[in-house]
């Protein structure tokens, strides 16, 4: 019995090693072939230079910190009001219960299975009949309509806080704002993390609406990833691919960051919103 329980621990370390090692290969193979020779071809497994000057052209070859900014405003306007609109629409499907509230929930679940290059073309037409196309009102409208998969998670998490408490503090005479604000917000901690991170996540690496709607001085960061034709050497038509490398990098290492240091919240979070259904 003993032999068998240590054979399944190794086993055990057998498969996450080999897991872990199926996920840092493409940052190691990333990182590697960021640091060779500008002209060399091909691609490399082990490193034969460290061309550190590759990772000053990810910051020198494009107008670095404009498109920061503009990254840093998309996230200013999706992630707070994403919070409020996302948990504030979680809350009324978990706890108001009001007529047609599960017909609610179920066109959300329906929502969630429609790609979403399925609305982009509607969602073109309606901003441009708007007139807000090259302009920060649209990260606000898709802010305030709120992501589905995001409701679905606000909806379970707060399924999973007892009834019998809001129910206890509707008697002491609190409204449904205060409910939200002393109660609901307090005991969502992990939820509010894993809803700030997912919306980070999704607009810090959103290519295509910037793309659609924006003009190149309002470029977020990541369009100088997703359009490679920015990175030119000065004179030449050459695209050096071991500076894309290095700028690929440098996207991926805030939300790597965030990730572990919010990895606590995110787990709590993502097994309480499982809970209840």
């Amino acid at each position: 019995m003993e032999l068998k329980s240590k054979f399944a621990r190794v086993m055990y370390y057998v498969i996450c090693s080999f897991v872990a090692i199926i996920f840092i290969f493409p940052l190691y193979y990333t990182f590697i072939n960021s640091l060779r020779d500008i002209f060399s071809l091909p691609a490399t497994l082990l490193p034969k230079g460290f061309h550190w000057e590759n990772w000053e052209m990810a910051f020198t070859l494009i107008p670095f910190m404009r498109f920061l900014g503009n990254s840093l405003i998309i996230l200013a306007i999706s992630i707070p009001i994403g919070i409020v609109t996302n948990f504030t629409y979680g809350y009324a499907l978990a706890k108001l219960r009001a007529p047609g509230s599960d017909f609610i929930f179920s066109l959300v679940l329906c929502i969630m299975m429609i790609p979403t290059f399925a609305t982009q073309i509607p969602q073109y037409i309606l901003f441009s009949k708007l007139g807000i196309t090259n302009t920060w009102w649209i990260w606000v409208f898709e802010a305030i309509a709120g992501t589905p998969y995001i409701i679905f998670l606000c909806r379970q998490y707060l399924n999973s806080i007892p009834s019998a408490l809001m129910e206890a503090a509707t008697i002491d005479g609190c409204n449904q704002w205060q409910l939200i604000s002393k109660m609901a917000i307090p005991m969502s901690k992990p939820l509010v993390a894993i809803v700030a991170f997912r919306l980070f996540n999704l607009h810090w690496g959103d290519y295509m609406t910037p793309y659609m709607y924006l003009s190149r001085e309002k470029w977020p960061l990541i369009m100088a990833l997703f359009n490679t034709s920015l990175y030119v050497l000065p004179g030449t038509n050459t695209r050096p691919a071991p500076v894309v490398n290095a700028a690929a990098l440098v996207l991926a290492i805030p939300t790597i960051i965030l990730f572990f240091l919010c990895q606590k919240q995110l787990q709590q979070g993502s097994v309480a919103s499982g809970i209840k259904g």
